[in-house]
């Protein structure tokens, strides 16, 4: 795997798990935990990572930090807006989360 995998590789395993450790990550993609500290270092200027020392630490992503664009139309957020005032229970719940996923940072329903 070369450098720029790598990187790519570490920004999506922080994504999906928001925390981990160096020594996690050089034992995932099987290089040292200086190769690891090397590659934060390169990422932090271009991405929210940073790193935490202590009982909770490790390498962190911002948690305002959305790489994905998104990818509702006007269309499909009235349409989800108007179901979910219709929902009831975990359906309800569960259109929220979608909402907040997929829609615009300031939804207002």
């Amino acid at each position: 795997m070369n450098t720029t995998n790598r990187r790519t590789e570490i920004m999506n395993i922080l994504i999906l798990r928001r925390h981990t450790t160096a020594r996690e990550l050089a034992d995932e993609l099987g290089v040292t935990t200086r190769t690891i500290q090397r590659d934060i270092q390169a990422l932090s200027p271009g991405f929210p990572v940073y790193t935490k020392q202590g009982g909770d630490g490790g390498i962190y992503i911002g948690d305002d930090y959305k790489p994905y664009v998104n990818t509702l139309s006007a269309d499909e957020l009235d349409t989800l807006c108007e179901i979910y005032r219709q929902a009831e229970g975990v359906h309800k719940k569960i259109l929220l989360q979608i909402l907040h996923k997929y829609g615009p940072d300031k939804l207002e329903i």
